[in-house]
C-alpha cells in the first residue's frame, strides 16, 4: 500500500501524470497492493472520473484535500487500512 500526497500538484495535471498514476495504481494492483491519493484537488478528481483512474483506486483511494498540508492523512490511512483488512478479490476490488 502506498499513500501517495498529491496536495502540491498543479491544478489541473498534464495527461502524462494521469497516465502515470494510472500505471502506477494497476502495477501496485497486479501485485495485491493499493494505490491511495490523498490531497486530491477537485480539478484532479474530475480528471481521475474521466479518465477511469478514479475506478481502478476503488473506495477510499481518493481523499479529498483539506485546508492543511497533511490534513487528510489520517483519512487516507484508516481508509488504506480497511481496504488491506478486506479479504482478496473483494468485488469492489475487481473495478
Amino acid at each position: 500500500m502506498l499513500i501517495l500526497v498529491v496536495h502540491a500538484l498543479p491544478d489541473v495535471p498534464p495527461s502524462a501524470m494521469i497516465k502515470l498514476l494510472d500505471r502506477y495504481a494497476r502495477h501496485l494492483g497486479d501485485q495485491d497492493g493499493r494505490l491511495v491519493l490523498c490531497g486530491v484537488q477537485p480539478s484532479l478528481s474530475h480528471l481521475l472520473q474521466r479518465s477511469g483512474t478514479a475506478d481502478r483506486l476503488a473506495d477510499g483511494g481518493i481523499v479529498p484535500a483539506a485546508p492543511e498540508l497533511l490534513g487528510r492523512l489520517e483519512e487516507a490511512w484508516v481508509a488504506a487500512r480497511e481496504w488491506t483488512s478486506r479479504p482478496p478479490h473483494h468485488e469492489s476490488d475487481m473495478r
